[in-house]
């Protein structure tokens, strides 16, 4: 049963996949280096040689943020790496609200002007812990309560749809969709409250 989801990642699609470049976020990500925060950030690495992948990986000691298009679609990844204390519910609260920050930050980074917009209905999470929490329908299933908590906190009372990757050699991947329009200031907003 997965109840110590420590090692989560968010990605969260652009609206338009050419609103932003990865060079734009490259120097987005070293700013966000130097400017005081809650988190540690190491290092920027430019990945854009990788057709399918992060682009460009903002290095931190707790977690990791990219520019990625793994799955073919552009958006932005936040990846948890140390544990944060707490049950599935504080684990799934945090790293969202982690990934809804960094994306309202590159939404009002003046060096993109305003260009970068995130769908706020559309998000995947996926868990990197194959042992406590391997891809399968199962592992879903026990997880869907937590998660569906969660995400009603951002999504009130919207329709929610959970997809998983059925491929059983990937890890447990989900695809989530709200019926609405959402805005990553109001998800943020909303998972405070």
């Amino acid at each position: 049963m997965p109840n110590d989801l420590q090692r989560l990642n968010i990605k969260f699609y652009l609206e338009d996949e050419t609103s932003v470049s990865p060079e734009e976020v490259f120097r987005i990500f070293n700013r966000w280096i130097s400017e005081p925060r809650d988190e540690v950030l190491i290092d920027v690495a430019d990945y854009t040689h990788i057709p399918n992948g992060p682009q460009t990986l903002l290095v931190g000691h707790e977690s990791d943020y990219s520019l990625d298009n793994t799955d073919g679609r552009m958006g932005l990844r936040y990846g948890r790496k140390r544990p944060v204390d707490g049950d599935a519910r504080q684990c799934l609260r945090a790293a969202l609200s982690a990934a809804l920050n960094a994306c309202q930050r590159l939404e009002e980074a003046p060096e993109v002007e305003g260009r970068a917009q995130f769908r706020g209905a559309e998000l995947q999470m996926s868990v990197f812990d194959r042992l406590g929490s391997p891809n399968s329908a199962q592992t879903l299933e026990a997880l869907r309560e937590d998660l569906l908590a969660v995400l009603s906190e951002i999504y009130g009372e919207a329709q929610i749809s959970l997809t998983r990757d059925e491929d059983e050699r990937q890890c447990l991947t989900v695809q989530i969709q709200a019926q609405g329009d959402f805005s990553v200031a109001s998800m943020q907003q909303a998972l405070a409250a």
